[in-house]
């Protein structure tokens, strides 16, 4: 274990493709001090190896402080996995100040600019066991927003139907990060479709209509009585309906119907779980 960073700056005359397996041989930089490796970064370059030109051990885990010459929107650096799909463990957009980013074992950086001549600076370090915890307990988990997808291919209308349940079965679009179900039905959906989280918790919910005939309701149901509130109404077309909180039994009914008659219309329906320190302050401040 280093006691401290070693600094990895690498200059190259192309911009990264965030796709490319670099190659990078530390027997290629430029040393100073035992502790700063210069690199100039010929071929193919848009990933760097999980061992960073053999300076680390692929198997450790390292936190990177990552910098970038350029404040461009479209420079990224992210953190791929090890597994056959290549996940996307971590992203952050580039910028010269240094943020910091996590590689487990076997993890690979990958590098996206947009600037032609580039110089990127990262500063590594190989963590031990305390480090790891104190990182983790500045790094708390966040909650994750989830953004349902029902399509009428054909422009059924979305209908309330109190008194009955209706469950779409969605499947996950990995490439829009969307969870779809194309489905006619109607009725009320029971939050268990759409609040994946522990039954316990809350959610706070907003949703739009696509392809409507700008005449879109939210109305949320109570589960033992089936009585509804239409708490939002005459939504524009594409627009966001307001914030909602649904309990852990509560159920949301859709109405609206499709602006061309068997055209395609579509609900994006967004949830996000309600931390509990925030549970009952948002309404508390609101007089509700």
């Amino acid at each position: 274990m280093a006691t401290e960073s070693i600094i990895l700056e690498l200059n190259t005359e192309s911009d990264w493709d965030g796709v490319s397996a670099t190659t990078l041989n530390r027997d290629d930089a430029v040393v100073t001090g035992q502790r700063y490796y210069k690199f100039t970064v010929t071929g193919p370059h848009g990933i760097l190896p999980a061992d960073l030109g053999g300076l680390f051990s692929a198997t450790s885990v390292k936190l990177i402080g990552v910098a970038h010459n350029f404040r461009n929107p479209g420079a990224k650096a992210r953190v791929i996995a090890s597994d056959a799909l290549n996940s996307v463990r971590q992203e952050v957009t580039l910028r010269p100040d240094v943020q910091f980013i996590t590689l487990f074992p076997g993890d690979r950086l990958a590098l996206l600019t947009k600037d032609t001549r580039v110089q990127v600076v990262l500063v590594v370090n190989e963590m031990n066991e305390a480090e790891s915890v104190r990182w983790g307990l500045g790094h708390e988990p966040t909650a994750t927003p989830t953004r349902f997808r029902i399509i009428r291919q054909t422009g059924v209308a979305f209908a309330p139907a109190l008194g009955t349940v209706w469950q779409p079965v969605f499947t996950y679009d990995s490439a829009n990060s969307v969870m779809v179900a194309v489905d006619d039905g109607t009725g009320a959906i029971p939050s268990t479709s759409l609040c994946l989280g522990p039954r316990h918790e809350g959610y706070y919910v907003s949703l739009r209509y696509a392809g409507s005939n700008a005449d879109g309701k939210v109305h949320i149901v109570d589960n033992e009585t089936r009585k509804a509130w239409v708490a939002d109404t005459a939504l524009a077309d594409v627009k966001w309906s307001k914030v909602q909180y649904i309990a852990n039994d509560d159920n949301i009914a859709l109405e609206a119907t499709a602006a061309v008659a068997g055209q395609k219309v579509v609900c994006d329906i967004e949830v996000a779980p309600v931390t509990v320190d925030s549970r009952l302050r948002a309404r508390y401040l609101g007089g509700a």
